[in-house]
């Protein structure tokens, strides 16, 4: 079996969205022929899923190494300003250094075949870079999220950016194969990247795991039209278009209040419960929190319908967030307060999702009150095209992800 080294700060029993394909990739390589070592932090993050570590086979070697970076009990808006304008890169940058040895000190006690990061943190691309350079294994880089074209990241200075522009660079030259999320953002690497052959910028889009469906029961519930959100709320992706939206429906009594329950599920953090109380929605909206993966998965069975928050702004239209796909896996009806891009040409491929612009309150608000009209005359329910679905099974681009180490192993020789 050919081993395989996967640089990977985040991972169990740390949670949240980005952990999880990682995690599954790490789960479904052996069955592929790669043996994974993972390199990871070894500092608790601030969402721990415990759960997750289930997920990983027991002949895996997990390797947690230390390093300086800031501890997650900082209060955000200190780690926000610190890593803006004096870490740049990220939180995890002072973990480069120990990383970088313990990595090479690993590569010298057995023979691996090839190179694996994943970001964000983008700290785990500069390891791999300083590794490559070393030892010139095949190297896959993977970018779960755009780095200077993502729109939850602002650069303190045209410097500042600069810096990060060319460590991208470094990182999308250096690599043998860039993977991405989404089309669109392939298409910005190579506008941005034309000595990279179109063939090793590659798309191998988020998934679901079916293992993760199996024996969950949906969460408890009542009988009110139940819509829940899933996964975090950070930076421009906001639920504040949509909790307007809902405030208006129930002051002009489209939806009657004992009729509507609103659940958010996941690390939302306080903006949105301020914005919960400013609106007078503490009566039907539900914070839960973040909560292990499978429950996460219950309370979407639990939906009438599900709502999804993207973002807009530049490079919005690249994003296809994690959560959708499980959507997708639920066979639920999705309200979608997407831009235009790869999220909503995914829905309408897959014939499912109501979709709306994320900045319109009274656009979302028209959007709610037929949605809940059809789900009073038990009309609201969809049928997702399976064929669709079933290209975004974890099992299925774990064997893709394979079959490209495979390629570059085969290189190599």
């Amino acid at each position: 079996m050919k081993q395989l080294l996967c640089i990977a700060y985040y991972f169990p029993p740390q949670g949240g969205g980005g952990v999880q394909r990682v995690t599954k990739f790490v789960k479904y390589l052996p069955q592929f022929g790669w043996q994974p070592t993972v390199l990871t932090g070894s500092a608790p993050g601030s969402l721990v899923d415990p759960s997750l570590d289930s997920e990983v086979p027991a002949s895996t070697r997990i390797v947690r190494v230390r390093g300086c970076v800031l501890p997650p009990a900082w209060p955000w808006r200190l780690r926000h300003w610190l890593k803006r304008w004096w870490l740049v890169v990220d939180e995890q940058i002072g973990w480069l250094p120990f990383a970088v040895r313990k990595g090479l000190a690993l590569l010298r006690t057995r023979c691996y075949s090839a190179l694996y990061s994943t970001s964000a943190p983008y700290t785990d691309h500069l390891v791999a870079l300083r590794l490559k350079r070393t030892t010139q294994l095949p190297w896959v880089a993977d970018f779960r999220d755009p780095w200077i074209d993502n729109f939850a990241i602002q650069f303190a200075t045209p410097l500042h950016r600069a810096w990060c522009e060319r460590l991208e660079r470094e990182i999308v030259s250096t690599a043998d194969r860039v993977l991405v999320v989404s089309e669109p953002m392939r298409q910005k690497f190579l506008e941005r990247y034309p000595q990279r052959k179109p063939q090793h910028i590659i798309t191998l889009p988020n998934g679901f795991d079916p293992a993760d469906f199996e024996g969950v029961a949906p969460a408890a519930r009542d009988e009110r039209f139940t819509l829940v959100y899933t996964g975090s709320l950070y930076g421009p992706r906001s639920a504040g278009s949509f909790l307007a939206a809902v405030s208006k429906l129930l002051e002009r009594g489209v939806i009657p209040r004992s009729n509507l329950s609103v659940r958010f599920v996941g690390n939302i953090g306080p903006e949105t419960a301020q914005q919960v109380a400013r609106s007078q929605l503490t009566d039907v909206v539900e914070l839960r929190g973040y909560v292990p993966h499978r429950q996460t998965i219950a309370h979407q069975l639990a939906a009438d319908l599900l709502v999804l928050i993207v973002g807009s702004g530049p490079g919005s239209e690249s994003v296809l967030t994690a959560k959708i796909f499980e959507y997708l896996a639920s066979g639920k009806p999705i309200l979608a307060l997407i831009p235009p891009g790869a999220a909503a040409d995914l829905l309408a491929e897959a014939g499912v999702g109501r979709m709306v612009p994320p900045d319109e309150p009274e656009a979302i608000a028209a959007a709610l009150a037929d949605l809940f009209i059809e789900w009073r005359q038990g009309r609201l329910q969809v049928t997702p095209d399976p064929l669709v679905v079933a290209r975004y099974n974890r099992q299925l681009q774990t064997a893709e992800l394979a079959h490209i180490l495979d390629g570059l192993a085969d290189e190599r020789r």
